[in-house]
């Protein structure tokens, strides 16, 4: 029916949408670390920002609709706004696989759903327009698939939208050639670590624990991604291998995060530099198991001594090297991972000659490694289970991915 008006509001009857959540929204640097049962956590930057809206960042349990908008990761990659490929409006996202205008994502979602078949008036080629592309169903939904929609296409739209985003972030810095040393100082450019962001007006309790960490790590995930976008050698994967070895290996990335962090701790798990957890910390949020895993393999990397470049040149490697399926270059995929290798074999080669075997010492820990991060996959699966604690639409994606 053209009468069905699945156009968006204009921006005039929008209502305003509450600020994204940001790595850089406000973080006090010299906030005291958070510590749950403790009153030194109402300094910093709130999870809801006091704004009862921010919360819709959150997905339900049990809610579908994707609430992660390409908006928000648009703001973390500044560029050139994106057209909808159907009819040329502004594109709100990467809907069924497509940057598309929610218009086109209604529609075109209403289509197959319903399986509903148009016929064209005319000659079946109707021009599709802003101002147009309600005049002919049936040329408009043609035009969806030519431009490449897809029916299963919405599963991946978080991941996608993060993978073809363009980055400007000055951190960054990028050598083309490797294996080499520059390699190395690369992963070393990684971007500054995070800070937890505690909400102010929630009282100390294990589900404000949860809540701060979840959010913190979904943080870390949007990080990560634009990251593994500057390894050398992973933006010349095509995107499907690139979104395969994200939704393999991104678990691996964010455990050794925290496993480095917390190098210096006997006894706890520094998510953050102002979120740090003892076991019984953990054990009270249900996260014992999780702390068991991570001391293990904290404590196996604090004896070999590893330094900030191994560390990073590992996480490089979890994601290269995870068992990813449905890789359709996988010669591509070989020489990205060879790569890898032989830049940590040159590295250890000129900074610790002493040590032949280091290299393959460090190589054998990475099925402990993705061991731990498939602990926590099970770990924050069970909490979204249990209906515990809201998570992020791109949270969960990549836990039903990696599961």
């Amino acid at each position: 029916d053209a009468s069905t008006s699945d156009d968006p509001p204009s921006p005039t009857d929008a209502p305003l949408k509450a600020a994204p959540l940001s790595p850089s929204l406000g973080l006090d640097s010299s906030a005291t670390p958070f510590s749950p049962g403790s009153a030194s956590d109402s300094s910093g930057y709130s999870v809801f920002s006091g704004n009862p809206s921010a919360a819709a960042l959150f997905q339900p349990v049990g809610h579908t609709e994707s609430l992660l908008s390409c908006d928000y990761i648009a703001s973390l990659n500044p560029g050139p706004k994106r057209l909808c490929l159907v009819c040329g409006d502004f594109a709100s996202g990467y809907h069924y696989g497509v940057a598309s205008c929610e218009a086109c994502k209604a529609f075109f979602k209403r289509t197959i759903q319903g399986n509903i078949e148009y016929s064209c008036p005319v000659v079946n080629d109707c021009e599709i327009t802003k101002r147009r592309r309600k005049s002919c169903q049936a040329c408009r939904f043609q035009k969806c698939l030519r431009a490449g929609m897809m029916r299963e296409g919405d599963k991946k739209d978080a991941l996608y939208c993060m993978v073809t985003s363009v980055t400007n972030n000055e951190q960054y810095i990028c050598y083309s050639i490797y294996p080499s040393l520059k390699t190395l100082k690369l992963l070393v450019s990684e971007p500054a670590p995070l800070r937890a962001a505690p909400d102010p007006a929630t009282p100390d309790s294990d589900l404000k624990t949860l809540l701060t960490l979840c959010d913190l790590l979904n943080r870390e995930l949007l990080v990560m991604i634009g990251w593994a976008k500057h390894i050398p050698g992973f933006s010349g994967l095509s995107l499907v291998d690139q979104m395969a070895l994200l939704q393999s290996g991104w678990m691996e990335t964010l455990v050794l995060n925290v496993v480095w962090r917390s190098q210096g701790s006997a006894d706890e798990l520094q998510f953050a530099e102002n979120l740090r957890l003892n076991e019984s910390q953990c054990r009270a949020a249900g996260l014992h198991d999780l702390y068991t895993a991570l001391r293990y393999l904290t404590s196996k990397y604090q004896q070999m001594g590893l330094n900030q470049e191994e560390v990073l040149t590992l996480k490089a490697m979890a994601l290269a090297n995870s068992d990813a399926e449905n890789v359709e270059g996988a010669e591509a995929v070989q020489r990205f991972q060879d790569g890898l290798h032989e830049a940590l074999q040159d590295y250890e080669s000129s900074q610790r000659p002493s040590e032949a075997h280091r290299a393959g010492r460090l190589l054998m820990t990475l099925p402990l490694l993705r061991q731990t991060a498939l602990r926590a996959v099970r770990c924050f699966s069970r909490l979204h289970r249990d209906g515990r604690v809201p998570m992020h639409k791109l949270f969960l994606e990549m836990l039903d991915a990696a599961i």
